[in-house]
């Protein structure tokens, strides 16, 4: 069986495969491993990629050619990746969408693309498409994936019509890697929605170049909570299945249970579920005894003397600059006093991982050998905490216009507060914001990207295409960053969210954020202020913490909490202290709470747990006034 180097080594000779031609190659040498796990049991990726085959030639029987337009209005499931591939197969290009999407937002996605054939998740949601029919002229026939209620045509009619021939590995050849794939349309937290155009080149890379960071073996498996349209889980899951890998499929009602149950190798996440564990761990000890918590504290505070030691002695370390003269000449001694150190704490921390850590570690798993992070900022102390004990985040960057990733941290080099080194193809450069000089190491300035990765462009929009793309080809991700002298990535924020205080002073927002959120007390912060003299920031408190700091009796709401003058003077007291060790004028002393907990429900929170924070400041305009005037 071929193993994952055999598999890099084939994939790496070409970059531009396209997807079927991945999965071809995969089911020829990993076809008999059970891949696709969920609560019905389990597909081998031989049964998978013969039954794509099948529904891909009942597609085109239905007329489906290269380049039609296909809706794909569903959520993450194993007939979500057979769909998929067999559109691809059948020369079709997807335009998904989750089951969450507001009706109004589907209907101008469908109306924009101009889709015709429509699969939906159930015959539930085929008949919310029926709904908005009349708002899209060019919709077709409408097929639901699960048969359940289908009021018409399901995706198991399709595969009883399906011819057996051509099989995947000769359907597989007629897709080019210049064909556009799928057109992913992403309003992220800043704008309104664009078609991102991805080709079978575009993801073909990723496909090729992202195993090895992870070290995948085939057997080893994914645990799939993120929406499948998602970019970044999209890759993940073509990751993960052309590596031999199995994934499991879950939803977030069921996560923690399939976390300890099922035992996944890798949890490809965002930041926020993170966040969500971190707190868990740090409520179960504060209702723990005394002595408990000074156990922790102890077994803690000497893991992570460990730790940062024994990364320090490998080079892990977070270090702008390499050293030079004295410096370079004293390193070696340095490293060695690290080992020494990482040596003389390795029993006691033994016996802490036994003794403390490895209960926590049953909460995810025993074969957890990482978390793969994406589709946002993790927080330092966040990072710190699981690498403290042993569950190393492999964090990364990237948009959906890059495929999506552009670096990544990796199982030989995980250097906490960086976003890794640009994968294999890929180029970055840091421009200065105003001139666009390219900026040398160390200093702050826009991300630019070149490589196979790159997007074809917006759909039906040239303009905002060529805006974003310059005639070399680089795009400009708007992010703001900077590069080491040992070439990893560090992510400082949106370029559009930079505050411009009425002194002049450019605040980016994403480090003051991160500092209020080490705090127990807040659960979510947004720091505003742009054309005022101080910043501001609104709050989302933590309503269990604040209750117990207060004493309150109950389970106070976000609003009641909102509404409370000593929750106020609580939470503006912690962000003084929380803010107090930042640049003068980026220390928080004007906060507000909001009455509402951020979901994607209220329409705070986009699918992959990001705040909107257009809408936000938008929605609560009066508050940040209040703020200023208090």
């Amino acid at each position: 069986m071929a193993g994952v180097g055999d598999y890099a080594l084939v994939a790496m000779t070409n970059l531009a495969r396209t997807i079927p031609a991945h999965f071809a190659y995969a089911a020829e040498h990993h076809g008999d491993i059970p891949m696709l796990l969920d609560r019905e049991g389990s597909v081998t990726l031989r049964e998978l990629t013969d039954t794509a085959a099948k529904l891909a030639n009942a597609l085109r029987d239905l007329g489906v050619k290269k380049g039609d337009l296909i809706g794909f209005y569903a959520d993450n499931s194993r007939r979500w990746i057979l769909t998929d591939l067999a559109i691809q197969l059948a020369g079709g290009v997807s335009v998904p969408r989750g089951t969450d999407t507001p009706s109004a937002e589907l209907a101008g996605i469908f109306r924009h693309a101009e889709v015709g054939l429509v699969f939906a998740h159930s015959g539930k949601h085929a008949k919310e498409l029926e709904a908005i029919r009349s708002e899209v002229p060019s919709m077709g026939e409408i097929i639901s994936v699960d048969a359940k209620d289908a009021p018409g045509r399901t995706l198991d009619d399709l595969l009883a019509a399906g011819a057996a021939e051509p099989g995947f590995a000769e359907l597989a050849t007629h897709a080019l890697p210049e064909d556009l794939a799928t057109i992913i349309y992403t309003s992220g937290t800043t704008g309104r929605p664009k078609g991102v155009m991805l080709t079978q080149g575009n993801l073909g890379h990723q496909a090729a170049c992202c195993p090895s960071a992870f070290e995948i073996d085939p057997g080893q498996s994914f645990l799939s909570v993120l929406p499948p349209w998602h970019s970044f889980e999209r890759a993940v899951e073509y990751i993960a299945l052309c590596s031999g890998a199995a994934l499991i499929y879950t939803d977030r009602r069921h996560f923690k249970d399939d976390l300890a149950r099922r035992e996944p190798t890798f949890v490809p996440s965002v930041p926020r579920i993170w966040e969500t564990v971190y707190d868990g761990v740090q409520k179960a000890l504060d209702k723990g005894s005394p002595l408990k918590r000074a156990i922790f504290k102890t077994f803690y505070g000497i893991a992570s003397v460990r730790t940062r030691s024994w990364d320090r002695a490998r080079g892990w370390h977070f270090r702008m600059r390499k050293p030079r003269g004295l410096a370079a000449a004293a390193e070696p001694f340095i490293r060695g006093g690290a080992l020494l150190l990482a040596g003389l704490t390795y029993l006691p921390d033994r016996l802490g991982h036994k003794l403390v850590f490895s209960k926590m570690r049953k909460l995810v798993g025993s074969r957890l050998r990482g978390a793969i992070s994406g589709g946002g900022h993790m927080p330092a102390h966040i990072d710190r905490f699981f690498r403290t004990i042993e569950l190393p985040l492999l964090v990364g960057y990237g948009l959906t216009e890059t495929s999506p990733v552009v670096s990544l941290r990796s199982m030989k080099r995980n250097v906490l507060g960086t976003i890794g080194v640009p994968v294999p193809e890929v180029e970055v450069q840091v421009r200065h914001p105003e001139t666009g000089a390219v900026l040398p190491p160390g200093e702050t300035g826009v991300f630019f990207s070149r490589g196979p990765q790159i997007m074809q462009g917006y759909y039906k929009d040239e303009a905002l295409t060529s805006s974003v793309i310059d005639e070399d080809g680089w795009f400009d991700t708007g992010d703001l960053g900077l590069l080491t002298e040992y070439g990893d990535l560090c992510f400082r924020g949106r370029l559009k969210e930079t505050i411009v205080l009425k002194g002049g002073e450019n605040i980016e927002p994403t480090h003051v954020e991160e500092s209020l959120l080490a705090s127990p007390l807040i659960e979510q912060a947004i720091v505003v202020g742009q054309d005022q003299k101080v910043l501001a920031a609104l709050l989302v408190p933590d309503a269990l913490e604040v209750a117990k700091a207060l004493g309150l009796e109950g389970h106070p709401t976000a609003a009641d909490l909102a509404e409370r003058e000593d929750v106020r003077e609580l939470l503006r007291k912690e962000a003084r202290t929380r803010t107090a060790g930042l640049k003068g004028f980026e220390r928080i002393t004007r906060i507000a709470v909001l009455p509402v907990v951020p979901d994607s429900a209220n329409g705070l929170l986009t699918q992959t747990l990001k705040l909107r924070r257009h809408v936000i400041v938008e929605r609560f305009e009066d508050l940040i006034e209040g703020a200023y005037k208090a």
